[in-house]
């Protein structure tokens, strides 16, 4: 693992709030480029969540160059054979075929990449854990911004974590929860799709955003939500029928009328991930409204209701889904906000665009923010006195390809769907779509993100 290089006295200092994906990759790619780093988690301490996740190979790539691709092997499922997924029709699923790309597939489980990115943070980073961040300011004169937040009281008993990298950590204490401030020459909102600092900063939603245009953006509900759910391998594999071509551990996409099915192993195939989608397209997208808490808790029956008329084996593989995980997620998006900065404060990954899965690109694109941002900050001539003009350029950089994502990835769900004209149900049709549908996102290489970013710097006269 690479070592940080020493801070000098008068270089840049970070604030990151939020301790996900995002957050934890900025704080990894900053801190091994020797730039001074305090990471502020509202949780009070890191644990297992989420399941599995797909990454591309713009993702692959770009954690390589932040030293960590041998560690994301070593926990990642990869299938090199070219095997993108078999498909079906959920209605008949005696339709199906194989779709086979140039790349190969890169599954892990969420908690897992989160572990190497915890690992992997230098010394140069102090994380604290149990704070809740509610107000950011600029302090012009003093050319900082300050964060202000609490200290929430540990849970009794609970056990540090241990981040294994020479970070270090301040961890919550027992006194009763005042408010503390801290200031840094930047503070990074990576406090996802929720984002208190972007709903700070009042940020202006694009045009996208339909009748919210122009006002301070927030989420929107999608009017998709989901059953996700970790289904042992062993279970799975009961219900295989060769004859159908059904194999639990091949990657699957299951197509049909407003509903779809993503299933794809992880944990060295020990484990099978599920996600089904549920959408309610009957309105426009921007009056589409969900009740109540984002995830709900039903039972088996709603599950199966849900799939009503669908094909025997999409429903018994339904059926595995435990007790704990018959929950509704309702999917929000955050159409990315016409700037992403107020002075020194930024945005990055969820908080800036948070998207519906259907490219398997959200944690992609909070890894591809967080190396440029990095990069950027770590260049000898980011200064406290340039450090907005170098911000700005990260914005410039990074938005256009986070807001393309973003509207691609609902037309992804409305194909897999049958709700576009141009596919309707052929389901043949679909499947060659994906054969090049996210070139324009694996093909990808960050560097050129880097380089367009040190011309318009050049441009600027900044380098």
């Amino acid at each position: 693992m690479p070592e940080p290089v020493k801070i000098a006295p008068n270089e840049l200092s970070v604030a990151i709030v939020g301790g996900g994906m995002g957050g934890l990759a900025a704080g990894v790619a900053l801190g091994r480029a020797g730039v001074k780093v305090d990471l502020f988690e509202q949780a009070p301490k890191f644990e297992e969540v989420g399941a599995g996740i797909n990454l591309g190979p713009n993702t692959v790539r770009t954690l390589e160059q932040m030293g960590l691709g041998d560690e994301y092997n070593s926990v990642a499922e990869t299938e090199d054979s070219g095997l993108f997924f078999q498909w079906w029709d959920g209605i008949k699923v005696n339709k199906y075929g194989e779709t086979y790309t140039k790349y190969p597939r890169s599954a892990v489980h969420r908690a897992r990449l989160l572990e190497v990115l915890h690992k992997a943070l230098p010394a140069s980073v102090t994380v604290h854990l149990g704070v809740r961040v509610h107000m950011v300011k600029n302090l012009e004169q003093d050319k900082k911004a300050r964060i202000s937040y609490t200290k929430s009281k540990p849970p009794p008993g609970s056990a540090l974590p241990n981040l294994g990298s020479g970070a270090a950590l301040d961890a919550t204490d027992n006194k009763e929860p005042l408010e503390e401030h801290f200031d840094a020459d930047v503070v990074v909102g990576a406090d996802g799709i929720k984002s208190v600092l972007r709903g700070i900063i009042h940020v202006p939603s694009p045009s996208e955003a339909g009748r919210a245009a122009g006002q301070p953006s927030s989420q929107r509900y999608t009017g998709t939500y989901c059953y996700r759910a970790l289904v042992p391998m062993a279970k799975a594999q009961a219900l295989d029928d060769p004859g159908k071509g059904i194999f639990a551990q091949k990657p699957k996409m299951v197509f049909g009328p407003g509903r779809h099915l993503t299933i794809f192993p992880i944990e060295q195939g020990t484990v099978l991930n599920i996600v089904a989608f549920v959408s309610d397209r009957s309105k426009p997208k921007d009056e589409r409204t969900w009740d109540g808490p984002w995830l709900k808790k039903v039972d088996m029956d709603t599950i199966q209701s849900d799939f009503d008329g669908w094909d025997e084996y999409p429903k018994k593989l339904l059926g595995l889904i435990s007790e704990k995980d018959q929950v509704q997620w309702a999917l929000h998006e955050v159409l990315s906000p016409t700037t992403w900065r107020q002075g020194r404060v930024t945005l990055l990954g969820d908080a800036a665009h948070a998207s519906l899965p259907h490219n398997g690109s959200g944690a992609s694109m909070a890894i591809e923010d967080a190396y440029v941002l990095s990069g950027l900050l770590a260049m000898p001539q980011c200064t406290r006195e340039t450090v907005d003009e170098f911000l700005q350029v990260y914005e410039e950089i990074r938005r256009p390809r986070g807001l393309r994502q973003q509207l691609h990835a609902c037309e992804t769900g409305e194909m897999f769907e049958y709700a576009t004209d141009k596919w309707g149900s052929d389901t043949e049709a679909i499947a060659k779509e994906m054969l090049s549908r996210t070139d324009w996102i694996w093909d990808y290489n960050i560097e050129n993100d880097m380089q367009d970013a040190r011309d318009l710097l050049a441009q600027r006269k900044l380098i």
